[in-house]
């Protein structure tokens, strides 16, 4: 997975959850699938795994908690506008 695949995953997940109705389970879908390509990626692609693994990983704490979704998205956008 190169850093602009990456990129790109992560603002489909973005657009998806940026819908007025969540599709949670294709959300959680595209965060296990990206995540399984990152860590079969030898070497990985750089990217900070703090920001970017943590969004991927908590799709079902996003779902559930509107503020904490808020503020991992922002600092993905953030990392995306960056880079």
């Amino acid at each position: 997975m190169t850093v602009e695949e990456l990129r790109s995953a992560l603002q489909t997940i973005l657009d998806e959850e940026h819908r007025p109705n969540i599709d949670w389970p294709l959300v959680e879908d595209l965060c296990l699938g990206t995540i399984k390509r990152l860590v079969s990626e030898d070497p990985p692609p750089d990217y900070p795994y703090d920001v970017v693994f943590h969004f991927l990983d908590d799709p079902d704490v996003r779902q559930k908690n509107g503020r904490y979704a808020e503020v991992q998205r922002q600092r993905v956008n953030a990392w995306l506008l960056a880079n």
